[in-house]
């Protein structure tokens, strides 16, 4: 059974992924309208749909490792006996909260370095490692959340399914 902070953790990130994915589908399609059919290309929608599609990619992480689905080659922990695998499996998640922890640590060294503006909009280039930072805390989330349940004991009902 899922906490409740993961459920709201969920929610926050799959609210934000939808609307990063949605925004940039209206970004790159007026970007495609005002080049080809009004022949007036406006010269801050490729740098938005960019950043969006890195805002699309660090949020759909956690997502993902929530549901379970994540790309993985499953051929050996198939191959294993259920407690093996488990354990298979959560050694694997260890390493992704490793190096998941190691990234959001140099997000944030990355946002106090980051000094400049955006090319087209006059933003600060830090929102995109303010973003990245978000997406890789809720991805830890997510993975320490799966380990857990990795690693705890098999109850009985567990064992039925």
């Amino acid at each position: 059974m899922r906490s409740r902070v993961s459920n709201v953790l969920g929610v926050i990130s799959e609210s934000g992924l939808l609307l990063a994915f949605w925004t940039l589908g209206g970004v790159v399609f007026a970007q495609f309208f005002f080049r080809y059919f009004l022949n007036m290309p406006l010269g801050w929608t490729e740098e938005l749909a960019r950043y969006l599609l890195i805002l699309t990619a660090f949020l759909g992480l956690p997502v993902v490792t929530r549901r379970g689905e994540h790309i993985a080659i499953e051929m050996l922990a198939d191959s294993l006996p259920t407690n093996a695998r488990r354990w298979l499996l959560a050694a694997g998640e260890l390493f992704v909260v490793i190096i998941v922890g190691v990234l959001a640590w140099q997000a944030k060294a990355l946002i106090a370095l980051s000094s400049q503006t955006m090319s087209s909009m006059p933003l600060p280039k830090s929102i995109i490692y303010y973003v990245v930072l978000v997406g890789l805390l809720l991805q830890l989330v997510a993975s320490i959340n799966r380990l857990v349940e990795l690693v705890k004991p098999a109850t009985a009902k567990d064992t039925q399914s």
